[in-house]
């Protein structure tokens, strides 16, 4: 093995020559093993051969191949290996051991022939035997790859999305179908995968990008699921374009961005409006409100008309400002309700005082019925008053003659606080739209008095709030009643 003649053969050897001690660490480690496994020859020396070129997994079996040689049962294998930077490669080992005079074996010498590309074809083989009939027309792109991560299936749909024929890529390593930038890293995280294959969902893990043959990149979708077989570990996957749903995210992002700039500009002009509207309106309300007290001096008749006048259309001006605010403020999600416990008998006492005048400026009765225990509900205080007073304004408002009740009884569940009217009811086709944002039920007279047809809207939107809801009974010209549901306390 020191003859000059030796040296040149193992130099000039086209295979991988090594040769190790019978314990396994590296002799001899000519060029081709060089290039073959990554490791320059003075790297290598010393070092066992399972540390350098064996997978972990696969160790024991390495003992048990250098054991048969030790023991003259030397054979050809064809077996996994790996590169320095991990690569995995299949090679053609052949090893034979070296005796002394006295028998005694001193050097296993192994020939390692690279034949990867051939155990590659040999995979696709296989593989189009037995899957290509079922995966070839396959909804999704299906590639198959063997252990060393070269290509042995490529389905129709495949071809059709990488637009690569299947002869290009038969035994190309799967990186072949990323971006350049991302094929070291993709490289890590499959050999990561081989030496712990897991079945792996289409969407779980990380986001990836294929390349097509035109050197366009696209966003895709792969699910892993691996194959064990006679030919060895295969590893199936499942790749979808998601192109089309990546544009789709970043218009509705983008659709939200822009939707929140609109919102935080609405809540800047709810924030000015709510005093820079309502100061000047207070101000004319309180200003006619002293001449109509005839503070600065009498009226006549006419005057007197004209700023109840001006007061009346400052007040609705006002209420429409209002409820146009408080709209707002529900549906961009800032009204803060504080639930607790409410007892309804106050709360019930203060719409009496409320509207008491109103309904007796219309000759209406407004009442409430009495009970002899009064519950309290689930509730936030002030959201309750402003229900109730819309629920209740509006049936004085519609109410010709008559007048109103206010009740609350036990529903299944909770608490139901009535408002029962004499008026003239709603319509089937009115009842359909009665609580819509702006719309307006009753007859004409009624609803050119005044009203913003916002008061049921938002009186069903604090109700949801507080998880409750309004029912409501009506047939026209039979009163209506609206009933506010709440839970219990």
């Amino acid at each position: 093995m020191n003859s000059a003649l030796s040296e040149v053969l193992v130099a000039q050897s086209p295979d991988a020559l090594v040769a190790t001690h019978p314990d396994g660490r590296v002799a001899l480690w000519n060029r081709a093993a060089e290039t073959t496994f990554g490791y320059r020859a003075d790297e290598a020396i010393g070092q066992t051969v399972a540390e350098l070129i064996v997978p972990r997994d696969l160790r024991d079996d390495e003992i048990q191949m250098r054991m048969e040689a030790l023991e003259g049962l030397g054979a050809r294998h064809e077996v996994l290996r790996q590169r320095k930077d991990g690569v995995p490669l299949y090679v053609n080992c052949n090893t034979s051991a070296v005796r002394d005079e006295r028998g005694e074996v001193t050097h296993l010498v192994s020939h390692l022939a690279d034949v990867t590309g051939q155990r590659a074809r040999r995979d696709a083989d296989f593989v189009h035997a037995r899957f290509h009939a079922v995966l070839d027309n396959a909804p999704d792109a299906i590639v198959i790859v063997n252990g060393t991560g070269r290509i042995v299936l490529f389905n129709a749909q495949a071809r059709r999305l990488f637009g690569h024929e299947t002869a290009a890529v038969i035994g190309a390593p799967i990186e072949l179908l990323l971006p350049h930038r991302l094929q070291r890293a993709h490289l890590g995280h499959r050999l990561g995968f081989l030496g712990a294959p897991r079945m792996r969902a289409m969407g779980e893990g990380r986001e990836l990008h294929g390349v097509r043959s035109s050197g366009e990149e696209f966003p895709v979708e792969i699910s892993l699921s691996p194959i064990d077989t006679e030919a060895g570990r295969l590893v199936m996957s499942a790749i979808r374009d998601i192109s089309e749903r990546k544009r789709f995210e970043l218009a509705l992002r983008e659709k939200n961005d822009e939707l929140e700039r609109a919102s935080r500009a609405k809540d800047r002009f709810l924030a000015t409006m709510s005093h820079e509207l309502r100061t000047p309106l207070n101000a004319i309300i309180g200003f006619t409100g002293l001449m109509l007290m005839k503070l600065p001096g009498p009226l006549t008749p006419d005057q007197e008309k004209q700023l109840g006048l001006v007061q009346s259309s400052g007040k609705h001006l006002l209420s429409l400002i209002n409820d146009l605010l408080d709209l707002a403020k529900i549906e961009s999600g800032r009204v803060e309700l504080r639930l607790g416990a409410v007892d309804c008998a106050p709360v019930l006492d203060e719409v009496l005082q409320t509207l008491g005048p109103a309904a007796q400026a219309r000759g209406l009765w407004l009442r409430l019925e009495p009970r002899p225990d009064w519950p309290a509900v689930r509730a936030d205080r002030r959201a309750l008053l402003q229900i109730l007073i819309n629920l209740t304004g509006n049936a004085i408002k519609f109410t010709h003659a008559g007048g109103v009740t206010l009740s609350v009884r036990d529903v299944d569940g909770g608490i139901g606080i009535e408002v029962r009217d004499t008026g003239p009811g709603i319509s089937t086709a009115d009842r359909a739209r009665l609580f819509e944002a702006f719309s307006q039920v009753g007859d004409v007279q009624a609803r050119s008095a005044e009203g913003t047809g916002l008061g049921l809207h938002l009186s069903t939107k604090l109700a949801a709030l507080m998880d409750g809801r309004i029912d409501v009974e009506s047939e026209a010209g039979r009163g209506s009643c609206f009933t506010l549901i709440l839970g219990r306390s």
